[in-house]
C-alpha cells in the first residue's frame, strides 16, 4: 500500500497559537481556575489534552453565554476561543474584574475588522458556528447569508455592500454563492476570506492524481473546515473511496481499508499531528 500525507496537514498557525496560549496561561497560573469559554478549537483530542493540564472547558453551545460569564469572579481566568467572540463578552468580564485572554485567530480578526469598517455587509457563514455568531455582532448593518438557506436580497439597502465570509467554508460552495450575489447585486464588493491553511488543503484534495483510490479526512465532526474538506473530496472525487474519521480507532474498525493500493491522508486544521502519525503508521503496517 502506498500512503502519503497531503501537505499542509495537522494544526495550522492559528490553532498552534491558541493552544500555546492556553498552555502558557495554565503554567503561569497553576493556583487559579483557568477556563476556556467554548471549545478552544474543534477537536476532542485537543480538548482532552487541555483538560488533562487542568484547564476547564465550558461548552457554551447549550447555555446562556452571557449569563455564565457573569458567574466568573476576579480569581478566575477565562480564555476565549480561536473562533472569535462578541466583544460584549469582554465587557462583562471587565465589569467584574475577571482576567481573560483572547485566542482568536489572526485571520478571523482581520475578517472582523473588515466588517467593523464597512457600511453594509453580507456575511456568508454557517448558522450557529461560533465564528459566525461573533461576526454578526461586529456591525449593526450585517445581513447573514446562511449557506444552508436562501438569502432575502430585499434586506440589502445599498447597491455595493461588502461581501465577506466565515474563514472555514469550502471554496466550491463560496464560488456558487458569490455568483448568486453578483446576479442580484452586480456592484457587490466581494471579499474571499477563506483562510489560506483551509484553502490549500481543499485545493490539494481537488488536484489529487487519478491513481489515488482512497482519501482519508481526519478530524472532528464538529470542525467546519474539516467537514468542508470532506465535502470537497466527495464532490471532486466521486469515483474514489472517501473516509472521514476522527481517530485511529475508527480506522482499525474499517475492514476494507487494507484492500486499497494508494491512500492519501488529509486533515482539518485542528487535528493533532500525533493523530495523523498514528494513522499513517497503521496504514504502512498493512503492507
Amino acid at each position: 500500500m502506498k500512503v502519503n500525507t497531503l501537505k499542509p496537514i495537522a494544526h495550522c498557525f492559528g490553532v498552534i497559537k491558541a493552544i500555546e496560549l492556553a498552555k502558557k496561561v495554565i503554567k503561569e497560573n497553576s493556583n487559579r481556575k483557568v477556563y476556556v469559554f467554548g471549545l478552544l478549537v474543534h477537536n476532542e483530542e485537543v480538548t482532552k489534552e487541555l483538560n488533562d493540564l487542568g484547564i476547564i472547558t465550558i461548552d457554551i453551545s447549550n447555555i446562556d453565554p452571557m449569563g455564565r460569564l457573569k458567574e466568573f469572579n476576579k480569581d478566575d481566568i477565562v480564555i476565549f476561543t480561536a473562533h472569535g467572540h462578541p466583544y460584549i463578552y469582554e465587557q462583562i468580564l471587565n465589569k467584574n474584574n475577571v482576567t481573560y485572554y483572547d485566542a482568536t485567530c489572526i485571520k478571523v480578526k482581520e475578517c472582523f475588522n473588515i466588517i467593523k469598517q464597512s457600511k453594509e455587509i453580507i456575511y456568508i457563514g454557517k448558522r450557529n458556528h461560533p465564528e459566525a455568531i461573533a461576526a454578526l455582532t461586529m456591525n449593526n448593518n450585517v445581513h447573514f447569508y446562511d449557506i444552508n438557506d436562501k438569502f432575502d436580497y430585499s434586506k440589502v439597502i445599498n447597491n455595493n455592500p461588502v461581501v465577506i465570509n466565515q474563514t472555514t467554508l469550502s471554496f466550491l460552495e463560496l464560488e456558487d454563492i458569490h455568483k448568486d450575489i453578483k446576479k442580484h447585486i452586480p456592484n457587490a464588493v466581494i471579499n474571499d476570506e477563506i483562510c489560506n491553511a483551509t484553502l490549500l488543503r481543499q485545493k490539494g484534495i481537488q488536484e489529487l492524481d487519478d491513481d489515488v483510490d482512497c482519501i482519508i479526512i481526519v478530524g472532528s465532526k464538529k470542525s467546519s473546515n474539516t467537514m468542508k474538506l470532506y465535502e470537497v473530496a466527495l464532490k471532486t472525487h466521486k469515483d474514489k473511496k472517501i473516509l472521514f474519521i476522527e481517530n485511529i480507532d475508527e480506522l482499525v474498525n474499517n475492514k476494507e481499508v487494507k484492500y486499497f493500493k494508494n491512500v492519501v491522508i488529509s486533515s482539518g486544521t485542528s487535528t493533532p499531528i500525533s493523530t495523523i502519525n498514528k494513522i499513517y503508521e497503521y496504514l504502512k503496517g498493512l503492507d
